[in-house]
């Protein structure tokens, strides 16, 4: 189980709008007429209570009454706040206690937010979805904060993969990859341990300007490349290839990326294009069009490229 302040010290980063293609404990107090306990110095005993204390019950308090018809929807916001906060701090067993009691897994972030589960999120990237976006779902807070034990149960259970937010329609896929969580984005591919992507490779060198696939760690012909130039760099880290087009044009640049391999959601790749050399492209990584149609052609969705 994670400390929920603990990971508001872990997750101060800002995410950048936009989806590509392809989610408080009881306090406990004493009565307020309950006797308080006896100030006691380091070097004296606590005097014994008197008979009155000793018997003296506090009074009932009364509960807050609830209007029948508001009842159930005052508890599917309770059921929701409470699994969203268990989610976030990664504690499986109460999640998993509160899915056996019927929580559903796509339930939405309720709006407005409750204060505690507000102040949770505040320090991280997730909280855009606070303001800025609506339908945020649990699976989508454990892909984004990289929680694979969590992420698998909520599937287990009947989470939505595809459930997309409302304004951007952004979904659980693109949350992994763009915070570079390889094992959940695999995951929410399907992808299966020992499969043809699972056993497949591709480093890239941008310091030999090269290429390199490997099947079952056995490596394969080594190809050149064009990385980003200077001011357009390449990412460096461990990727997953989460889409394949054959044609394709830069939404940004408008140049034409034939066999393109988009990486982990993001807006760069591997694709055919112009080699002179030297690094050269906008980010993206550039192969001769054979090398690159190659590759298109036996490397599956859910491939793990290292760039280094």
């Amino acid at each position: 189980m994670r400390n929920g302040t603990a990971l508001i010290g872990i997750f101060g980063f800002v995410l950048q709008a936009g989806a590509q293609e392809i989610t408080t404990p009881a306090e406990s107090a004493a009565a307020p007429d309950a006797a308080p306990p006896p100030i006691v110095a380091p070097h004296e005993e606590a005097p014994a209570p008197t008979e009155a204390q000793a018997t003296q019950t506090p009074a009932p308090q009364p509960s807050p009454t609830i209007a029948p018809e508001h009842a159930a929807e005052h508890a599917r916001l309770a059921t929701a706040n409470a699994l969203f906060t268990a989610v976030f701090q990664d504690d499986t067993a109460r999640v998993r206690e509160l899915l056996a009691a019927g929580a559903d897994p796509n339930i939405t972030m309720p709006v407005p937010v409750d204060p505690a589960v507000a102040e949770l999120f505040r320090p991280t990237v997730l909280n855009y979805f606070l303001s800025g976006e609506r339908g945020l779902t649990p699976l989508m807070v454990a892909a984004t904060l990289g929680y694979l034990g969590m992420a698998e149960m909520l599937l287990q259970a009947g989470a939505d993969p595809n459930a997309r937010t409302k304004r951007h329609g952004t979904n659980a896929l693109w949350l992994a990859g763009y915070k570079g969580h390889t094992g959940v984005t695999k995951l929410l591919l399907g992808i299966q341990p020992g499969s043809e992507p699972d056993r497949m490779r591709i480093e890239v060198d941008l310091g030999a300007q090269t290429a390199q696939l490997f099947v079952d760690e056995v490596a394969e012909d080594t190809v050149p490349i064009s990385s980003g130039r200077k001011g357009y760099p390449t990412p460096k880290g461990e990727f997953v290839v989460t889409n394949k087009h054959r044609h394709w044009r830069s939404t940004l640049y408008g140049s034409s990326m034939p066999y393109y391999l988009r990486l982990s959601c993001r807006a760069f790749g591997l694709h055919a294009g112009q080699l002179p050399g030297y690094p050269a492209s906008h980010g993206c990584i550039r192969l001769h069009k054979k090398d690159a149609q190659e590759l298109f052609e036996r490397v599956p969705v859910g491939t793990v490229v290292v760039i280094k």
